[in-house]
């Protein structure tokens, strides 16, 4: 996996989710279905076992992401190869 990839996004309120980079974008799929939008500035990547895991810093976007217009990647594309469940 490259050192940009991202697997999984560590969420304060929804735990780990799966994820997606594209571009300079971060999205993650919650439980109820929606798909999450962050930007690079905002997630800290961390090698782990189970790959490269994002944690949200608190940091804010960049005052230009407020016109960001990346469309998020298909739903499908958030499956994990022999994923486990994880709390």
């Amino acid at each position: 996996m490259s050192a940009t990839g991202i697997t999984w996004l560590e969420h304060p309120d929804h735990g780990r989710l799966p994820a997606r980079r594209l571009v300079d974008c971060v999205f993650a799929l919650a439980p109820n279905g929606r798909i999450l939008h962050f930007h690079t500035e905002q997630v800290e990547i961390i090698a782990d076992a189970d790959g490269a895991v994002g944690r949200l810093t608190g940091a804010a976007p960049t005052p230009e992401r407020s016109r960001c217009q990346v469309i998020p990647p298909l739903i499908n594309s958030f499956r994990q190869p022999d994923a486990g469940q994880h709390p």
